[in-house]
């Protein structure tokens, strides 16, 4: 087992969904090396810290509040207060399976570095699902169910976990600079995939990814999800970070840039015949692909100027760490 295993949960102004999330986790089973789940807000303060403080002190629920309003460095805040047990990462709007935490505690019972791992993300439709010809632009474990198709087991590096369910050691994360906070819910670049980002330096850390299908979260679909404008901006901001990684190691620019702009030409093309023909799901893939070129485009000279971008380079004090009640 780990020796040490703690919750991290990053939070910005979603107390109701948080207090379902903190429902679920209390009633989970908790393997011998719980320590406790710290639930990190960031940005103004919602209310989070009453829902936290609500629970009974037996479920070791803890409430740090970090000022700025960054997902990454309020993560970055969590961990640099953690020993080098295994972290636990979700968010505010999951549900977690009763065996998660025993799922995890049982995938690193052996080790207490070099592995990190990750489970199936299902769905909570509470407001019904996209129609199904939409749901084929959806990020991973959005709209549709997320997994892979095989036992528990090393997995190639390439893959990565979904974000709302994963989980690393501590030392790992440290020695890979843990989360950059120019990306993510609050990033200088509006690009998402913090987590991606942190899993692809685990693994050329050679850190070797674990999958584990006991470990199973739901995630919550928000109506907004359901609406086109929120998909539209979701796609840019995924797109923002492919540019990103394509140019900030200085690859040679030109073949990059050469596929961008076909990219970019072809959606513009595509979008003014589709618009021509008409139709909801047309107008649609017009929006989708320009929005996904326009992305990848942007990002690439995002990329190109990337240590020039500001960035929170080392977690500040806390104000404030309290426990539930």
């Amino acid at each position: 087992m780990a020796r040490s295993l703690w919750i991290l949960i990053a939070t910005a102004g979603r107390p109701e969904l948080l207090r379902r999330t903190l429902i679920s986790v209390a009633a989970a089973a908790k393997p011998s090396s719980y320590r406790g789940t710290l639930v990190i807000e960031n940005g103004p303060r919602r209310g989070i810290e009453q829902i936290v403080r609500a629970f009974p002190s037996e479920h070791r629920f803890n409430y740090l509040y970090v000022e700025q309003p960054n997902k990454s460095h309020s993560l970055n805040s969590a961990l640099a207060m953690l020993d080098d047990g295994l972290a636990v990462m979700t968010d505010d709007d999951v549900r977690v399976d009763s065996q998660l935490l025993m799922a995890y505690d049982d995938a690193a019972r052996h080790v207490e570095q070099g592995e990190y791992y990750g489970g199936p993300v299902l769905i909570d439709a509470e407001h019904g699902l996209p129609p199904a010809w939409q749901r084929r632009f959806y990020p991973y474990s959005i709209a549709e169910p997320w997994s892979l198709p095989h036992h528990a087991g090393p997995i190639p590096r390439t893959r990565t976990f979904m974000g709302t369910n994963w989980a690393a050691f501590v030392r790992d994360l440290a020695a890979c600079g843990s989360f950059d906070t120019r990306l993510g819910p609050g990033g200088t670049t509006g690009a998402s995939g913090q987590e991606s980002e942190a899993q692809r330096r685990l693994a050329a850390g050679g850190v070797q990814p674990i999958y584990v299908p006991m470990a199973v979260v739901w995630h919550y679909l928000h109506r907004n999800f359901l609406e086109a404008p929120w998909m539209l901006g979701r796609t840019y901001r995924h797109a923002l970070e492919w540019g990103i990684r394509r140019t900030r190691s200085r690859q040679p620019l030109a073949p990059i840039l050469l596929r961008a702009l076909t990219g970019r030409l072809n959606a513009h093309v595509k979008g003014a015949v589709f618009r021509l023909l008409g139709g909801e799901k047309r107008r649609f893939e017009a929006e989708f692909h320009e929005a996904k070129w326009r992305g990848r485009w942007d990002g690439i000279w995002l990329g190109r100027r990337w240590d020039e971008l500001p960035q929170i380079k080392s977690p500040l004090r806390p104000i404030k760490l309290s426990r539930a009640a």
